[in-house]
């Protein structure tokens, strides 16, 4: 397999693990000195750590709905534009639009940055 065609295996296991919230899935698609990282936070570079910050972010915004607007591949990085239907803890329901950037060596994922509208997250996940 060539390296695109191992990468959009690899981000379609991704993806598919982020539509039905397994944050265990997801995290063992990471290399293990992988980043990852939300835009403005610091990232995460250990294993436990990572899996925490993805069981969190799962937790906090479940996705109920996806919708992939384009994957551009140029190896061994890529980005994914997508939009997502969440449903918070609070039971609010909101959409937004995600981009991430994510680097894949050896056929994992050795980095990972998800930039989306924080602060709309943040009223989103607020107390009702």
């Amino acid at each position: 397999m060539d390296m695109r065609a191992s990468i959009d295996a690899i981000l379609d296991k991704a993806y598919a693990a982020r539509q039905n919230n397994d944050a265990e899935k997801a995290a063992a698609l990471f290399a293990d000195d992988a980043r990852f990282g939300v835009n403005g936070a610091p990232h995460a570079e250990r294993q436990a750590e990572r899996l925490d910050v993805l069981k969190g972010m799962f937790a906090d915004f479940a996705v109920i709905g996806f919708h992939e607007h384009c994957r551009i591949i140029d190896p061994p990085r890529a980005v994914v534009h997508w939009r997502g239907k969440f449903r918070a803890k609070n039971g609010r329901e909101a959409e937004a639009d995600i981009l991430d950037l994510i680097e894949v060596r050896d056929g994992r994922i050795a980095s990972l940055t998800t930039f989306f509208d924080t602060a709309y997250a943040m009223s989103v996940a607020a107390p009702a």
